[in-house]
């Protein structure tokens, strides 16, 4: 009798761990680069991006940076993201600003596995 109770106890963990999703399936990194186009070098991105889940609902924020590139893990899913801050650029003859900006996009999908890369142009605010 302890047997089978052993026995049945190894194969129901065995068949629940078996079909558990991990988190890898349902996550992924998304890079969001912003664009001035061809008239402007950005050199400094201070903002906040905020991404919302079309399907869940769900908002992440992420004001993480790097020139104008922002790197974040989201959930696999079609987001809207919203980008407000400030934005350092250099224009074509050399000088070198600052603006208040905005990136916007109403549909972005980022359900890929692994890896999604979306741009967005800027919109200066002054």
């Amino acid at each position: 009798m302890k047997k089978i109770l052993i026995l049945t106890t190894l194969l129901a963990t065995l068949a629940l761990t078996a079909c558990h999703q991990t988190e890898d399936d349902i996550f992924t990194t998304a890079d969001i680069t912003l664009s001035g186009g061809d008239t402007i070098q950005i050199e400094r991105v201070q903002a906040t991006a905020r991404f919302t889940d079309l399907n869940a609902k769900r908002t992440t924020t992420s004001a993480d940076f790097d020139n104008a590139t922002l790197r974040v893990q989201l959930l696999r899913s079609s987001y809207s993201v919203t980008v407000e801050g400030i934005v350092r650029y250099r224009n074509r003859q050399g000088t070198t600003q600052t603006k208040r900006m905005r990136a916007y996009t109403n549909y972005v999908s980022f359900a890929a596995k692994g890896y999604n890369a979306t741009t967005l142009n800027i919109i200066f605010m002054e």
